[in-house]
């Protein structure tokens, strides 16, 4: 296995990403590595590539300069591509993630960077007391940067030769790895990279993964404004030829705008889209508000095929599996409102049952 060889190191992530898209414009596959220090107020993007591809690589750099007259710093970007961040831990969930985020950005016309968090190898701060404790720490991180590195490289190749099987060639991967807390820097990498989804694998390589990414999903979507699609094992290609969408609504106000952005996100699909609302209290209001909703669905989006449903279930998580199953639904979607009666669906325990015992892809909204 190549290793890879940094070729540069910004204190910014903008001329990283610019010198990216121009090594992968030529066929140069391109790494990250983001060291960062919360105590210390540092961060730095070191670009790497293969040791087989250094000599290439300098020579791009040398004709960006020559072109714009100015260091890679000074560029400004503009790059309307769509962007995916697929989180990975390298296991089997993550491979299903990444494949599925494959066939996504095949359709939307999106490049996805594939993140893998490493945690911090000094875990055991009384070390600090030894002499030999920063010659200790350099080794460690070293060596655990390099395995993480290695892990990438080889992850990269097998979801790119996938797409050769696939016959998909227009979507970009790119990869980066960050050593800290997988939370806190997938919230990090994001505000630099600006995602427009994140797709997460929510089975992971712990026993207790179920629990551990669904609860992952829950934070992400907490603390970041970006769309997270969770998917929770292998799927059919043939559920991207057309899109058979539930989309659970609660009446609340937002879930129009949610809508209107679950439909930019699958306008290349052919699709259909049932919103539902399951009834816990048979409020015969409510008949008169779905009527109301399907009146503006058919003004606001006639192209569409798509329409609102009401239907009576004491459980909320019941009601909606069982629409599912009853309409071979293949991508189950809503919002995460912090009222209404989805609130105790979304409550900690039964937000990681929904994401558990679905075995089709969610993409949830936050609030």
């Amino acid at each position: 296995m190549p290793s890879l060889v940094t070729i540069a190191t910004y204190e910014q992530s903008i001329p990283a990403y610019i010198l990216k898209a121009k090594l992968e414009d030529e066929k140069i596959d391109c790494y990250f590595a983001i060291l960062s220090s919360s105590e210390e107020g540092w961060e730095e993007v070191r670009v790497q590539v293969s040791e087989y591809d250094v000599e290439r690589a300098i020579k791009v750099m040398l004709r960006i300069q020559a072109e714009y007259g100015t260091d890679i710093e000074k560029l400004a970007t503009l790059n309307p591509t769509r962007k995916i961040i697929v989180p990975t831990d390298f296991s089997e969930g993550s491979e299903h993630a990444c494949q599925y985020a494959i066939h996504l950005a095949h359709k939307i016309k999106a490049e996805i960077k594939l993140l893998h968090v490493y945690e911090d190898p000094v875990a055991d701060l009384s070390i600090k007391e030894s002499a030999s404790y920063l010659n200790y720490l350099q080794a460690a991180i070293k060596e655990t940067e390099k395995k993480a590195n290695t892990a990438l490289l080889a992850f990269n190749r097998k979801m790119k030769s996938y797409m050769n099987v696939q016959k998909i060639k227009n979507v970009r991967i790119h990869s980066s790895i960050v050593r800290g807390n997988i939370v806190a820097k997938i919230k990090t990498v994001s505000t630099e990279y600006k995602p427009d989804l994140i797709v997460l694998g929510t089975i992971g390589r712990r026993e207790d993964s179920k629990s551990v990414f669904a609860g992952l999903a829950r934070l992400l979507i907490s603390g970041l404004d970006i769309p997270v699609y969770a998917i929770p094992g292998p799927f059919s290609r043939e559920v991207f030829d057309k899109v058979n969408i539930l989309y659970a609504t609660d009446f609340n106000e937002k879930d129009h705008n949610s809508l209107e952005h679950l439909l930019k996100i699958v306008e290349p699909f052919e699709k259909k889209i049932s919103c539902i609302h399951i009834d816990t209290t048979q409020n015969r209001t409510k008949v008169e508000r779905m009527d109301e909703l399907n009146l503006q669905l058919q003004t606001i989006y006639p192209q569409h095929d798509i329409k609102c449903w009401l239907f009576d279930d004491q459980d909320v998580f019941h009601g909606i599996k069982d629409y599912v199953d009853q309409k071979q639904i293949n991508l189950l979607s809503f919002t995460v409102h912090k009222r209404g009666i989805f609130e105790k669906l979304f409550k900690p325990n039964l937000f990681k049952k929904i994401l558990q015992e679905s075995n089709i892809p969610i993409l949830i909204f936050p609030s």
